[in-house]
């Protein structure tokens, strides 16, 4: 037997009428079966996080506040009870800070919390990963925006060989000029050798290219926190505050000079003796 829909499209000697026919009764035949509903999570939570694990981070902060450039890094302590103190280091334009400050830490709903600080350190909204540990976070200062990226800093000392090997980088900085901030960015590979370090960078300065050899040294101030201080081949001068990672994987720093702003996570590649 023939079916049905064969039967009313039969037109043999008309195969492009007959094709439109079946096109038809296609879009007719779907346009009656029922829509079956997508069922949505009914809690509408995203999946659960552990207990906010405590202990020490390290946090690169970068954005705008009130149209002036911002880089921060913190060095931050959070205590089981909620307490937090830190030390923090800011550029605000062409001023440079730094200083001590407390606060409280709070778990909120799902994997987010939030971090109150006193005047001296902005208070911050945090994402957790599925492990209870900061990752991600954003300033909620008003007149900020400023992300955050969270490390965990494990307890520890850092030593001298402690960074030795092969430092690579991509940073984003401003530089000021004629009355205005302009962008650059920069690749960076350093060699470490007991807090000396020799690099190469290749840099774009609105868009003007740049290759320079360096060196430089870090300078201990308390424990992984500390100065560097790089000279080019030219002889230009670079000064940053920096803070090394605990675990060896590398250091963050925050230019200090008022013409220059730049605030770079730094990652160690491999380890080594140095040169």
């Amino acid at each position: 037997m023939m079916p049905q829909s064969h039967r009313l499209c039969r037109l043999e000697n008309n195969s492009y009428l007959a094709m439109r026919c079946l096109l038809s009764l296609s879009v007719l035949v779907s346009s009656t079966i029922p829509m079956l509903p997508v069922r949505a999570d009914p809690t509408g939570q995203p999946g659960a996080c552990s207990e906010t694990q405590t202990g020490t981070y390290l946090i690169v902060s970068e954005g705008q506040r009130a149209g002036k450039p911002v880089g921060r890094l913190q060095l931050e302590n959070w205590a089981a009870d909620g307490s937090v103190s830190g030390s923090r280091f800011l550029r605000l334009g062409k001023t440079f800070s730094e200083t001590r400050y407390s606060g409280r830490w709070e778990r909120l709903s799902g994997c987010a919390l939030s971090v109150t600080r006193d005047s001296d350190g902005s208070s911050s909204n945090v994402l957790l990963t599925p492990q209870g540990l900061p990752r991600f976070g954003i300033s909620t200062r008003p007149g900020d925006v400023v992300t955050e990226r969270w490390i965990q800093q494990p307890r520890g000392r850092c030593t001298p060989g402690g960074m030795n090997g092969t430092v690579l980088s991509l940073q984003r900085g401003l530089s000021f000029s004629r009355d205005e901030w302009t962008s650059n960015v920069v690749i960076q590979q350093e060699t470490w050798n007991d807090w000396n370090m020799v690099g190469l960078a290749v840099s774009s300065y609105d868009g003007a290219g740049e290759v320079a050899a360096y060196q430089g040294r870090f300078t201990q101030d308390d424990n992984c926190i500390g100065r560097i201080r790089q000279q080019d081949a030219r002889g230009v001068t670079y000064s940053y505050v920096a803070i090394l990672r605990s675990d060896g994987g590398g250091y963050a720093y925050l230019q200090t000079q008022g013409d220059d702003l730049t605030v770079a996570l730094l990652e160690r590649v491999s380890a080594g003796s140095g040169p």
